[in-house]
């Protein structure tokens, strides 16, 4: 019987007489601590005239098209986490305008993902459609003649297949006014509170240059919803985070949420965090890497017209399960024929 010294990730064998215990630990003289097992029953150990250290690589590759699949599989897995970051990234330029909400000029709260927990060190609660983000660090405000321009390294993508066409979300801070605080109820008629995109200019571009406007609806719908399993006005944070990048139907329209409960609300968002949906395809381009958002000067100070965004998402490709078996199956292949090396 001999056993085996296991030393990171890699494998000497020492022969020995005898193995004291199943399972023993020691130290080797730099240092590096060793675990000790016994062979497995039935092992011969080295073969004539081949060492120990020969056996183990002989072994060592054998299972290297396995360790190479298992490797592969694991960086698949990962890669689309990694790579999905739907969000802006990076703040090109923002001008505050005349009248932006005082305090609220940090342009780089426009960036990641959008709030889902608001009032952290002030008063604290979820977000929700009766309970829009409220801290500076939180929203970025524009007035008039200001504009705001982000970029993101992830393409903003025109395509159709996506849920209701809609390519790009813009979150902020308009909510539903509550009829039966603090229960959580629409009124009838509905009323919602905060900005409107109507006072706005929505533009895409692929280049940073040339700027195309899409179309960004008028009646603040709709109000972001950062959990599915919260109260409207919950002062611990759900356990179960809506999805930010599920777009809401375009079709409905405020009407639809007339005296509705905060369960009918949560059953009409089915899941999405809301957002106002956009379809860059009346742009005319395939794909855009940066937005801007301009609220235009109207030269009447009565108007005092403003926007404010919590953040931007844009809407990802679908993955497609043909394409995983695909690049699994091309794994498998090659880790055959190294097998066969």
């Amino acid at each position: 019987m001999h056993c085996s010294w296991l030393r990171g990730g890699r494998t000497t064998v020492r022969v020995a007489p005898t193995c004291a215990g199943t399972v023993a630990l020691r130290n080797d003289p730099e240092g590096n601590a060793l675990r000790r097992r016994p062979m497995a029953v039935g092992d011969a150990g080295p073969r004539s005239g081949q060492g120990a250290e020969e056996t183990m690589n002989a072994t060592s590759t054998r299972i290297k098209p396995w360790v190479a699949l298992a490797g592969s599989l694991l960086m698949l897995a990962a890669a689309p986490a990694s790579a999905a970051d739907p969000w802006a990234d990076a703040v090109i330029s923002y001008t505050p305008g005349s009248n932006p909400a005082p305090g609220y000029t940090d342009p780089s709260s426009a960036l990641g993902e959008p709030a889902r927990f608001t009032g952290v060190g002030v008063f604290p609660s979820v977000v929700s459609v009766f309970n829009p983000p409220y801290l500076s660090t939180e929203v970025v405000s524009i007035g008039e003649g200001g504009s705001l321009v982000v970029r993101f390294d992830e393409p903003i993508v025109d395509d159709p297949t996506h849920r209701f066409g809609i390519d790009l979300l813009i979150f902020s801070n308009f909510f539903f006014v509550d009829a039966d605080y603090p229960n959580g109820a629409v009124g009838d008629p509905p009323f919602l509170f905060g900005s409107n995109f109507g006072n706005a200019t929505v533009e895409v571009s692929a280049n940073g240059i040339d700027y195309f406007p899409v179309y960004a609806r008028d009646d603040r719908l709709f109000p972001t919803q950062g959990y599915l399993d919260s109260g409207p006005f919950d002062l611990v944070p759900g356990l179960m985070p809506s999805n930010f990048l599920r777009a809401m139907n375009p079709a409905l329209s405020v009407a639809d949420f007339a005296g509705l409960t905060y369960a009918q609300v949560l059953a009409l968002y089915d899941g999405s965090g809301g957002g106002v949906p956009i379809d860059i395809s009346t742009s005319g381009l395939p794909f855009a890497h940066f937005v801007r958002v301009s609220v235009p000067d109207d030269k009447n100070t009565a108007t005092n017209l403003r926007v404010e965004i919590d953040a931007m998402a844009a809407v990802p490709e679908p993955a497609t399960l043909l394409s995983v078996l695909v690049s699994l199956g091309a794994i498998s292949r090659r880790t055959r024929r190294m097998g066969r090396g």
